[in-house]
């Protein structure tokens, strides 16, 4: 009689045969399965459409990135057949170009999108951003020739087509200015007309297009010139310091420049206009006064005569402003009764700009006040020996000083009889 067969004895019987099958098919299969985003043979990937003889492999994806839009859009072309593919991509490409030859440009643009979809990160790309660039600047699409443009520059910096593009960029910010000049829209205001100018602030995105020729192509042969034309556009809409920053640029990274002479009397008259007068900071003031000097020195032969005598009126403008900010520093210690430091101010101006209509005067308050003395910074000499001896030590120590140095600017006058030593 047989016995009948229990589940521990089906068990003794089916764990060997288990073991048997998972020796005969080696330990891969006890391995972890993979994550998605690390695979690594591009034959087991989605798309099957993959055929290069540029390919390098799939490209290793952070797990944090996998979830990224860019990298979801990805996979999604692959998963509908529109993942990269060379072939499709030059096919694309060369009936872009047929069309191009033939001038129709329109017809062109969806040609060369697709080879641009098609093959990212290649020379065709590459090829095919400039045609397509081309296409919407003959279709007077500037806007987006200028990004089409700046694209290739940023993603191939080293792109046979930059000479060109400097040229193309020029142009268009020459053109933008000259329409805003003639037809000036607000910057809230969109343009919905014409596709030839760009939907908001059309001067802005000039100036950005003069950028985008200078830094990507900084040893260009245009690269003075969208400096030189970036600062005159500032210069006409009165933007002073903007010019003075512009002209400044050229002056010293292109010293070779055609433009340099100009970028002086230029940049001198910007200086000039930017300082606000004696009541702020005069340090443009006096950057405008080395610039004249520079500029008479700098070029004595390709100043013409009319050039020299404006230079020089505007050296004795400067002149004139500088005394008038020190006669009104001066004016103001002696209304405050500091006559030590109103008499450094009065001598300068007597001593620097004699010419000046204010270095009269300038002398004449001077004796005013020669022999005055300064009023007490200190109305309670008692208590401040009590509270604050330090502070009377360091004044006594500052009027030592004073005594035994005497006057920088007094003392370096020679004395003449019967004047006044300022």
């Amino acid at each position: 009689m047989r016995r009948p067969v229990t589940a521990s004895r089906t068990a003794r019987c089916i764990v060997p045969a288990v073991c048997c099958a998972l020796a005969a098919a080696g330990c891969a299969s006890l391995k972890t399965p993979k994550w998605p985003w690390s695979k690594a043979d591009p034959a087991t990937s989605a798309d099957s459409q993959v055929i290069s003889s540029e390919y390098s492999g799939a490209e290793q994806i952070d797990p944090w990135d996998y979830f990224k839009g860019e990298n979801v859009r990805k996979r999604w072309k692959r998963m509908v057949g529109r993942g990269p593919n060379e072939q499709v991509a030059r096919k694309a490409l060369a009936e872009g170009d047929a069309l191009f030859r033939e001038g129709r440009y329109k017809d062109a643009i969806p040609k060369y999108k697709v080879a641009i979809d098609r093959w990212p990160d290649s020379g065709v790309e590459e090829d095919a951003l400039w045609q397509l660039g081309e296409c919407q600047f003959f279709t007077d699409q500037y806007p987006k020739a200028e990004d089409t443009y700046d694209e290739l520059v940023k993603k191939y910096s080293n792109t046979r087509h930059i000479d060109r593009i400097a040229q193309r960029q020029f142009v268009i910010a020459q053109y933008w200015i000259a329409l805003d000049r003639a037809h000036r829209l607000p910057v809230i205001v969109p343009n919905l007309v014409d596709r030839s100018r760009p939907l908001f602030d059309t001067r802005g995105r000039a100036l950005k297009a003069y950028d985008h020729v200078r830094i990507n192509d900084p040893r260009g042969s245009l690269a003075d010139d969208s400096i030189m034309a970036q600062a005159n556009a500032h210069f006409l809409d009165r933007q002073w310091m903007d010019a003075d920053y512009f002209y400044g640029l050229l002056r010293s990274e292109y010293p070779d420049s055609e433009f340099l002479l100009q970028a002086h009397l230029l940049g001198i008259q910007a200086k000039m206009r930017a300082y606000q007068g004696p009541g702020y900071e005069g340090g443009m003031l006096d950057d405008a006064g080395l610039l004249a000097d520079q500029t008479l020195v700098q070029f004595p032969d390709q100043l013409t005569d009319e050039d020299e005598e404006r230079v020089e009126r505007t050296r004795a403008e400067i002149a004139a402003q500088q005394a008038q900010r020190h006669f009104n520093r001066a004016e103001f210690y002696a209304k405050g009764k500091h006559y030590s430091s109103a008499r450094i101010y009065y001598a300068l101006v007597a001593r620097d700009y004699p010419q000046t209509p204010l270095g009269e005067r300038a002398l004449a308050r001077f004796d005013s006040i020669r022999d005055t003395k300064d009023v007490s910074d200190d109305p309670f000499p008692m208590l401040t020996r009590v509270f604050n001896p330090d502070a009377l030590k360091e004044a006594e120590l500052d009027a030592m000083a004073e005594q035994a140095d005497g006057d920088p600017v007094i003392a370096s006058q020679p004395a003449e009889p019967g004047k006044p030593l300022y």
